[in-house]
């Protein structure tokens, strides 16, 4: 369970920030956008970060995704997402994402990612210029 208190002011706090628009196929028949859509636009904008770490044998994979629905997202709308690594441990990390509309936080998600040998389908320890990239251009903000 979230706190609302505790939701983010500004997307200025997270290391990293991709833009996404709504989409007309994203929405239901009252232009509001659904909640697969929502996981998608987190997606997005974590695979944009992974994509630049992987290589022909390794991969991060994600084994767990939690997500909070705060507040409606309407068709037309530009949205940011905003990332930071929260977490590092041996073979996964962890990602805090939130979900900005004109400013607002409108759902924040959490993201568990194993870093994996996509091969041999088997996790490995993160190697140290993985574990240092990830820490110098993902590493949390103190306001996370």
């Amino acid at each position: 369970m979230f706190n609302r208190n505790k939701l983010p002011k500004d997307i200025k706090i997270y290391r990293n920030i991709f833009d996404e628009k709504v989409r007309w196929g994203d929405t239901d028949g009252y232009n509001h956008v659904n909640n697969v859509s929502i996981s998608r636009y987190f997606e997005s904008a974590r695979v944009n970060i992974i994509r630049n770490l992987e290589t022909e044998k390794y991969s991060f994979v994600i084994v767990n995704f939690e997500i909070n629905y705060i507040d409606q997202i309407f068709y037309p709308s530009l949205i940011q997402i905003g990332s930071s690594l929260t977490r590092i441990g041996n073979k996964s990390i962890t990602f805090t994402q939130a979900l900005f509309v004109k400013g607002v936080c409108k759902s924040i998600a959490k993201s568990t990612l194993a870093y994996a040998d996509i091969i041999e389908k088997k996790s490995y320890n993160i190697d140290t210029k993985t574990r240092n990239t990830l820490i110098k251009k993902y590493g949390a903000s103190d306001e996370i």
